[in-house]
C-alpha cells in the first residue's frame, strides 16, 4: 500500500515542481528588473552630479550663477537626457536658490551656492504594474552644493 502511494506522489513531483516554477520565477525577474532601475536612477544621478560640480567650479570663479553658466549646464543635461520640462507650471532645471548676485573672495562671506533641482524618472508607473496607486509623486533630484567665490573685487 506505501508503495503504492509513494509512486503517486512521485509522479506528482512535476507538478510542485512547475507551481514552484511559476511562483519564484516571477519574483526573481521583478528583483531582477528592479535592480537594473535602480542601477539607471544612480547613473543618472551620478551623471547630474558631475554636471553640477563643474557648474559649480564655474560659478566660483564667476562670483555667483550667471545667465552662460545656467545655458551650459541646461545644454548638457540635455545632452544626458534632462532636457528642459514644466512640470505644473514650473520649469525645470530649476536654479532657485541658487547665488545670483556676485559674491567678491574677499567679502565677510564669500560662499557661493548652487542648487539644481530637476524631476526624477518616475518610477511610479513600473510599481503600479504590482499594485501600487497612481496618485503617487515620483519626487525630484536636487543636488545642492556651496563653494568659495574666487572673484576679486576691482577697484578704480
Amino acid at each position: 500500500m506505501l508503495k503504492r502511494f509513494f509512486a503517486k506522489a512521485k509522479d506528482e513531483r512535476g507538478v510542485t515542481d512547475l507551481i514552484t516554477l511559476l511562483i519564484v520565477l516571477p519574483t526573481i525577474l521583478a528583483a531582477s528588473f528592479s535592480i537594473v532601475l535602480y542601477v539607471l536612477f544612480a547613473m543618472k544621478m551620478a551623471k547630474l552630479e558631475g554636471i553640477h560640480f563643474r557648474a559649480l567650479e564655474l560659478a566660483q570663479q564667476a562670483g555667483h550663477l550667471t545667465p552662460d553658466i545656467i545655458a551650459d549646464t541646461q545644454k548638457k543635461m540635455a545632452a544626458i537626457g534632462f532636457p528642459q520640462v514644466v512640470v505644473k507650471g514650473v520649469s525645470y532645471p530649476s536654479f532657485q536658490g541658487s547665488t545670483t548676485t556676485k559674491v567678491y573672495k574677499d567679502a565677510a562671506d564669500p560662499t557661493v551656492t548652487l542648487v539644481i533641482k530637476y524631476p526624477a524618472t518616475n518610477l511610479q508607473k513600473i510599481f503600479m504594474l504590482v499594485g501600487a496607486d497612481d496618485e503617487a509623486d515620483s519626487g525630484f533630484f536636487r543636488i545642492e552644493n556651496y563653494g568659495r567665490s574666487e572673484a576679486y573685487e576691482t577697484y578704480l
